[in-house]
């Protein structure tokens, strides 16, 4: 089920002087300063650097080291070479031999793929390291790694033969219907445009060829301390700082000359009107359409930048408020519809509209719907309330960022630092300080007015002639496109319906205030309960680490084990909706026009054992938070507001689940485990005819009966908090308890079943997937020690299983070992699922089961475990500190006290584990057969004589 949710959700996630139209005082056209904390110098051999003390985590470094070079600048038969280089930079160095790398960033607590990572686009390439400590010789092995990346890789042919399985396999999993389709519409929209032919992950005839003297050459030619930007944020002093900088990267010199720059193709923009249909049934049906205008740079942060940009933010998003409102109800012309602008690369600057065809399917009536609100915002401009709406939105958000400007951690400072430094042919950034951004936002705000919006506005929408691109099946005529086009294009435009009279707040008389009948002082951890007279529990922590911010979670409920088998797909997928059905006098939209200035929002999710509301809010804030929670718990509007996203999300789920060979495998692998289990996708006419009523039927009784467990934490006084809930929370009628799950559901359990098939999925020819999975036992909280156990046993493996699936085999992008838990419910399972090539299966099962069997038969090593341990036990004592970690700790404490004993004996726990139990687990659980399954790709359709 968690995929599918997170496939629905990847398918929908006053004007302060309106009429001075005048510059702050300062000058318009000066440089803004960055943030006076930030230290930045030049060696004398170029390299650039930006500096930053900070001291979250405490104790932590997060360092950066960016090269102005991406895919942009190869020749042809370099295609992927920057991206194949950056894969090479994990493979052996001057100081760092292959295969040693790793292990010592795990030795210092620094986990692969978490905390030392690196990336490619088209313009720069950026490696990141995050330190859990200062400690010298941590500092050390990091500087010394990055050096080695500007001058000091091995690039050894046997090293680069291993890599490029790597890269080859990064490749095949980016592949799929998706990806066809964008390089269809680049076909069409920018023919002769560089970029198209320079993705950062290269093509298989260059990648197939690419060798350890080409990496070399290139690696010689743009790896250079005048193209190198360093940042570094962290617990250190800025003098310690620069004096690592210029100590390990002072020496650095250029090994030959500088390659020359490629060229930027400028997009043609006399084109005519052009259409593209495309025929694809797992992509949904989408119309989208693009004006260019020549590629432009902004130049440098000033006053005048800052307006352009915020007048461009206004825009865009009154647009997208506009969208939103029209999306809305069953009737709606569109389930969605958006308008951007955007740079292409170096070589034009576009402005897009995409639109999503409503329930009904009638793409030109969507379409129609979206251009009528675009033409008449162009004709027309933004209302003044539709400003104020944003300046007040705006205001909160800077005011936060304020308030929260210590919070920062380092690798957010780290990655923001890289900004000041221009990449080539591109405008810099910015890093001012927070209260300096709030304060620019205000002298600039003048100058944005309506009129100012809508011209703006006008100037970006009219650019080249529209390019026109369908996602349609069957695609309609070319001609009745364009005809569709021009229509809507002429079309009378009545003004814009008036808005209605502002609403109020229903439920400002919630009753008779509750009143606090017990409170402790709770010594481990130190936090109070409460407990109010409608018998509602608190969880109070008073934590200022994150400033400004106070999480509120409401747990109801059994979740999961609440729900019949039959209701198990619509209460997961319900549980993304029922929150936008408003409340019963307001709809979502009224909420966030009531509250446009407040941090208020109610998240709904069901878990094993629980339904649960969540919201994060500022201490001002949190009386109408705490109003809003009370209203939704006893008047959920369930409103159908948002039937068309709901309509169109599900149609994405089946259109394309079947070309995920990982969830193809998962679903055969269940049905042959527990035939008919509630688990799997339901048929789809069954998922169509869901409505709000269904969510409402699951949901409303919960919701409004259940005894409620709330834990509030954040940056106010306990008391305060207390008062607050007890005066909204505590005016429900009370609950009556309810201590056993209201319904005996499903749940996992594997039996002596091991099944061993082979399923077949409908995407690329490409793709395949390995699954193994071995059935552990049935968790409780008294068998917490031996779950821990097996979570070190999971990062081994997969330590493991990377080196020899992914590093030696060269099979696999991202193999990944999964250990699952569940108290009292499924049976827990470990699981080793890989993405590789349908001509590496039968190679990847064998490793996969060769390193299975090892561990089973006791040749785990200490070292595996120390490597394990170490990035596992990283910043525990920072983490302790944390908002995060008080939340998850309290969060359900009353019902379930193991949770806090769970939380306080983590540390000794982990620390406590030793090599004979990780033999001990590894021989229990791994010794038997495994459930395996292979996804394949179908077989093609015979071919007619």
């Amino acid at each position: 089920m968690r995929w599918i949710l997170i496939l629905v959700w990847a398918v929908t996630s006053a004007l302060s002087s309106p009429g001075h139209a005048r510059m702050a005082t300062a000058d318009p056209s000066a440089l803004i300063p960055i943030d006076p904390a930030v230290r930045t110098g030049q060696l004398p051999n170029g390299l650039r650097y930006a500096l930053m003390s900070n001291d979250r985590p405490v104790g932590g470094v997060s360092i950066r080291l960016r090269f102005d070079v991406g895919s942009y600048e190869e020749a042809e038969d370099e295609r992927g070479i920057a991206h194949f280089l950056e894969h090479m930079a994990f493979n052996g160095t001057r100081r760092l031999p292959e295969g040693e790398l790793m292990r010592r960033f795990a030795e210092a607590g620094v986990a692969f793929g978490r905390d030392q990572n690196a990336s490619t686009s088209m313009f720069a390439t950026t490696y990141q390291l995050d330190l859990p400590d200062s400690d010298p010789a941590h500092l050390d092995l990091a500087f010394s790694w990055l050096r080695d990346i500007g001058d000091g890789l091995l690039l050894t042919p046997e090293a680069v033969e291993r890599e490029r399985g790597v890269v080859v396999a990064e490749y095949t999993a980016g592949l799929g219907p998706q990806k066809t389709w964008r390089e269809a519409y680049q076909a069409f929209a920018t023919p002769d445009a560089r970029s198209r032919a320079r993705p950062p992950i290269g093509v298989p005839e260059t990648l197939a060829t690419i060798d350890a003297d080409a990496l070399t050459r290139f690696h010689q030619a743009w790896y250079r301390p005048e193209l190198a930007m360093l940042t570094v944020a962290g617990d250190l002093t800025l003098d310690e700082m620069e004096a690592r900088v210029q100590a390990v990267f002072g020496d650095w010199v250029p090994a030959g000359p500088p390659a020359a720059r490629a060229v930027a193709t400028p997009l043609a923009l006399d084109r005519p009107l052009e259409v593209l249909t495309y025929s694809e049934p797992t992509l949904t049906p989408t119309v989208g359409t693009c004006r260019l205008q020549g590629w432009r740079l902004q130049g440098p942060d000033t006053l005048e930048r800052r307006q352009r940009n915020l007048t461009r933010s206004f825009w865009s998003r009154i647009l997208a408020r506009r969208f939103q409102l029209l999306s809305q109800g069953v009737e709606a012309p569109f389930a969605s519809a958006s308008l951007s602008q955007s740079a292409w690369a170096r070589e034009a600057d576009a402005v897009c509209l995409n639109v999503v065809p409503g329930a009904d399917g009638d793409w030109g009536r969507a379409l129609g719907a979206a251009l009528a609100e675009v033409r008449r915002f162009e004709r027309d401009g933004p209302e003044p309330a539709e400003i104020q709406r944003l300046i007040e939105i705006d205001r909160r958000s800077a005011s936060n960022f304020v308030a929260q400007a210590e919070d920062r951690f380092s690798s957010t400072l780290a990655d923001g630092l890289l900004s000041i430094f221009a990449l080539h042919d591109l405008d810099p950034g910015t890093f001012d300080s927070p209260r300096q951004r709030r304060d620019l936002y205000e002298q600039v705000l003048p100058n944005v007015t309506p009129e100012a919006i809508r011209e703006a506005f006008a100037a970006a929408w009219n650019g080249s002639e529209p390019h026109l691109a369908l996602i349609l099946t069957p695609p309609p005529p070319v001609e009745e496109v364009a005809a569709v086009w021009r229509t809507a294009m002429s079309a009378e435009m009545a003004a814009r319906t008036a808005a209605g009279a502002a609403a109020t707040w229903a439920y400002g008389d919630p009753g008779p205030l509750g009143r606090v009948v017990e409170q402790i002082s709770i010594e481990a951890p130190a936090f109070t309960r409460a407990r109010l007279d409608n018998g509602v529990v608190l969880n109070v922590k008073s934590v200022a680490h994150t400033r400004d911010r106070i999480t509120v979670d409401v747990r109801f409920g059994h979740g999961r084990r609440d729900v019949s088998d039959a209701d198990y797909f619509a209460a997961g997928f319900g549980s993304l909706f029922v929150a936008r059905g408003g409340l019963g006098r307001h709809s979502q939209t009224e909420i966030e026009d009531l509250f446009p200035n407040r941090q208020v929002g109610i998240d709904l999710s069901m878990t094993p054992d629980a339904f649960e509301l969540s919201a994060s809010t500022r201490p001002a804030d949190l009386e109408v938070q705490l109003q809003l929670l009370t209203a939704f718990l006893s008047d959920p509007g369930f409103r159908d507001d948002y039937a068309g996203q709901r309509r169109v999300a599900i149609d994405g789920v089946y259109r394309s689940w079947r070309t995920n060979p990982a969830a193809v495998i998962s679903e055969a692998l269940l049905e042959a485990v527990v035939p008919g289990s509630p688990r799997g996708l339901p048929p789809r006419d069954a998922a169509d005819a869901l409505s709000m009523a269904d969510f409402e039927r699951i949901y409303r009784t919960p919701l409004t009966t259940a005894p409620l467990e709330v834990t509030l934490v954040g940056d106010a006084p306990e008391a305060e908090m207390i008062a607050l809930a007890a005066a909204t929370l505590g005016t429900l009628p009370r609950r009556e308890a309810e201590l056993e799950p209201g319904r005996d559901t499903f749940v996992l359990r594997f039996g002596d079943v091991r099944p061993d098939l082979t399923a077949r999925h409908d995407g690329p020819a490409d793709q395949a997937s390995v699954l193994l999975a071995w059935p552990l036992f049935v968790t409780s909280p008294e068998r917490r020690r031996e779950e821990r156990v097996i979570h070190v046993l999971r990062d081994i493996l997969q330590d493991r299983i990377r080196d020899e699936v992914r590093e030696a085999l060269g099979a696999s992008y991202t193999p990944a070992v999964s250990a699952t838990f569940d108290d009292n419910g499924d049976q827990a399972q470990l699981g080793i699922s890989v993405a590789t090539s349908p001509a590496d299966v039968d190679r990847v099962r064998e490793a996969v089961r060769r390193v299975v069997a090892a561990a089973a038969a006791g040749g785990l090593t200490q070292a595996d475990l120390d490597a394990a341990l170490a990035p596992r036990l990283a910043n525990v004592e920072a983490n302790r500190a944390t908002n995060a970690w008080w939340r998850n700790t309290l969060n359900g404490s009353d019902r379930q006290p193991h949770r806090l004993r769970d939380a306080l004996d983590w540390e000794a726990t982990y620390r406590a584990i030793t090599l004979e139990d990780i033999h001990l687990a590894a021989r229990t659980w791994l010794s038997g057969p495994a459930i395996e399954g292979v996804a394949l790709p179908a077989a093609p359709e015979p071919v007619t004589p």
